[in-house]
């Protein structure tokens, strides 16, 4: 389906000049006159073209016309125009025919009916399926959606700028297929539709464009419009809608994005799936006559399997982008430097680390941050001294996500002090370097001590990427292992596994759960060796790494009695306290809000019953636990809801856990006696 806004100046009707000198009631009194007498003109047009679409005057001022069209099969425009102005025995100059927008082409047909010259707009709509595509009196729409018009480009301008990409050794090759031989005369269909994979969206959109316009040049595509969609899979799915605007875009190009709410590392079944496989089956049914483009980040490969299970016989080229190394990230960061007319200095290059593959948004990233740097320091010189203070305001608070999903974590007081401390100290060394004086780097070697459920890992995990975050180390990776990762099976192996694990540490955290399990039940055995050897690793490596050792608070104390080395080493031991039954309750809403659910009062305090007699138990897991009981809730509340009415279930009974999905544990009541005496 194609849409067109017409312009010309008609000058004469049936030989009589087109009197543009009234003002006026006059004036409008003609106009409308002019309007009138072209529209009866484009009625008797249309019974010709009634299979094919529908053509009509808009506005007209002073001889100036604009006319709406819409298609829904082929036609020769300019033949259509031809016989306009024939059969009206117009003259008329200035004649300008080009395609544009639903939404424009909506605009156009309400002014058309505002001004007496369209009979109904709602109706013209509904006869081309498009009354809920676009807001009028008459329909709400709640469905956003983007048009573009597509820019010709010459092939040469095109190949050009593809090079400005981190995408060649994928798109170069498929721009070849593209202009491979010579272009059709017709549109045959799509061989295959695309992903394009990019974690920047400036790249995403720009080979996007690049690609719609090498597809329109050499006549794979025949709507130079095309529409942007981004599906929400979490939220209310506009299947119907979704289906309507493919269907506006026969022999057009639809590009989808998806919103980042699937969760990769969760292996678990999802709803929002069900968007997804509703969304292939429109794009299986259009895969002929509508060119689909999906847009994805780099990892993505949930989301991306999910499609290719879904999309049936339908062909997809993936464009990925690729890391940029050494060269080709200074070249990038010379060509922001030109663009912004700007030199480059060492320490914009310096930033590019050798051997490292940097995405598109981190390169701009190190751009922008040089690029305001030098804007004060050098281009406006006055600005320097102003520029240091308000860096120096700015470092104090620490950055990141990381850092704001720490403080966002119930309870956990003491491993926040610490990290806070941690940081504080990391900026007072730099202050102190500043000031020309000599300062020793602290080392920040640590324990984590509490039962299971604790968030020893999590907040773990989240040290290491706020440390990264504040410039504290250099890439933020935790490597995680245990007795197996450390122990060799055989004499001679053990110490070269430990080094193996230090060095992928490096400029990161190593991180020993159940640390204690290196310690043997006699003397000089492979668990020895194993200590022993990350002990001397810890020193060697104490400016470079951070080993964490985590673990149960009584089984800890034989581990660092087995070297004598080892307990000097540690400069902070934080315990992960059991949660109370109130931060139990929070977590609980915590993770149901994640599910998008909410619990009830009743629920809650049900909840904290549970809380109540499972922390009695000697096995108890915290926040192990309360997913679990979380877990159940769900699967409870989906037993309740399926044997309802259907039909009277609301949204938020389908978000709510209620009382009667709680379970109360029933545990054993044997009692545990101590040895001794009674009294």
């Amino acid at each position: 389906m194609q849409f067109y806004k017409i312009e010309m100046t008609i000058n004469k009707k049936d030989g009589e000049l087109i009197d543009s000198g009234k003002e006026g009631v006059g004036r409008r009194s003609a106009d409308r006159d002019l309007g009138k007498a072209i529209s009866v003109l484009c009625e008797r047009l249309n019974d010709n073209i009634i299979d094919k679409g529908f053509f009509f005057i808009s506005n007209a001022s002073y001889g100036e016309c604009v006319f709406g069209l819409v298609l829904r099969d082929y036609l020769n425009i300019d033949n259509l125009v031809e016989t306009f102005i024939k059969k009206g025995k117009f003259e008329a100059e200035d004649i300008e025919i080009k395609e544009t927008t639903l939404h424009d082409f909506a605009k156009m047909l309400s002014v058309g009916d505002r001004n007496g010259f369209v009979e109904d707009e709602y109706d013209i709509l509904r006869e081309f399926g498009l009354e809920e595509l676009v807001s009028n009196g008459r329909s709400c729409m709640d469905f956003d959606y983007e048009e573009r018009i597509i820019r010709q480009s010459s092939k040469d301008a095109i190949y050009l700028a593809a090079k400005n990409y981190f995408i060649k050794e994928t798109f170069i090759p498929e721009l070849d297929r593209i202009y491979f031989g010579t272009p059709k005369k017709k549109v045959y269909g799509h061989p295959v539709d695309y992903i394009i994979e990019s974690d920047d969206t400036r790249t995403q959109v720009g080979v996007t464009q690049l690609l719609v316009q090498a597809l329109y040049s050499v006549g794979r595509i025949e709507n130079r419009r095309y529409c942007e969609l981004e599906i929400y899979l979490r939220e209310t799915f506009h299947q119907k809608l979704i289906e309507s605007l493919y269907k506006t875009c026969c022999g057009g190009t639809i590009i989808l994005s998806f919103d980042e709410s699937i969760n990769e590392d969760d292996d678990r079944a999802d709803g929002s799936f069900y968007a997804i496989e509703e969304v292939c089956k429109i794009i299986r049914r259009h895969c002929c006559d509508v060119l689909t483009i999906i847009q994805l980040p780099r990892e993505c490969s949930k989301l991306k399997e999910k499609i290719f299970e879904n999309v049936g016989n339908c062909t997809f080229v993936e464009i990925k982008e690729e890391l940029a190394t050494d060269k080709s990230a200074i070249a990038y960061l010379k060509k922001c430097s030109k663009q912004h007319g700007l030199r480059t200095d060492n320490k914009l290059l310096s930033s590019v680390e050798a051997g490292h593959g940097y995405l598109v948004p981190e390169l701009n990233a190190i751009f922008d941050e040089w690029y305001s740097q030098k804007l004060k320091t050098t281009v406006y010189s006055q600005y320097k001294d102003i520029a240091k203070a308000k860096t120096e305001i700015i470092n104090k608070k620490p950055k990141g996500s990381a850092y704001e999903d720490l403080e966002s974590m119930i309870g956990l007081g003491a491993a926040k002090k610490m990290i806070n401390q941690a940081l504080d100290s990391y900026k007072a060394q730099k202050l102190f370097k500043d000031r020309g004086l000599s300062i020793d780097n602290i080392c920040n070697h640590m324990i984590f001590t509490g039962n299971p459920g604790t968030a020893k890992t999590s907040v773990a995990r989240l040290f290491a990427r706020i440390l990264k975050d504040n410039d504290v180390i250099k890439r933020g990776q935790i490597v995680e292992v245990g007795r197996a990762d450390l122990v060799g099976k055989y004499v001679g192996w053990t110490a070269p596994l430990v080094k193996q694990k230090v060095n992928e540490a490096l400029g990161g955290i190593l991180f020993i759960d159940e640390a204690y399990s290196l310690v043997d039940d006699r003397d000089g055995m492979y668990g020895d060796e194993a200590i022993n050897t990350i002990v001397q690793e810890m020193e060697n490596h104490r400016e470079e790494l951070i080993v964490i050792f985590a673990g149960y608070p009584d089984k800890m104390e034989r581990f660092l009695d087995k070297n004598p080395g080892l307990r000097s080493r540690i400069a902070h031991y934080i315990h992960f306290e059991d949660y109370n039954v109130d931060e139990l309750c929070e977590i609980a809403k915590h993770i149901a809000s994640q599910k998008d659910m909410i619990i009830d009062d009743k629920a809650t305090k049900k909840i904290k019953e549970v809380m109540k007699i499972a922390k009695m138990q000697p096995d108890f897991g915290n926040g192990r636990y309360v997913r679990t009981v979380i877990e159940k809730a769900r699967m409870a509340q989906s037993s309740r809801l399926i044997h309802m009415d259907f039909d009277a279930i609301t949204n938020d009974d389908i978000r709510t856990i209620r009382e009667e999905d709680i379970e109360i544990p029933k545990y054993s009541t044997k009692l545990t006696h101590q040895i001794g005496f009674a009294v």
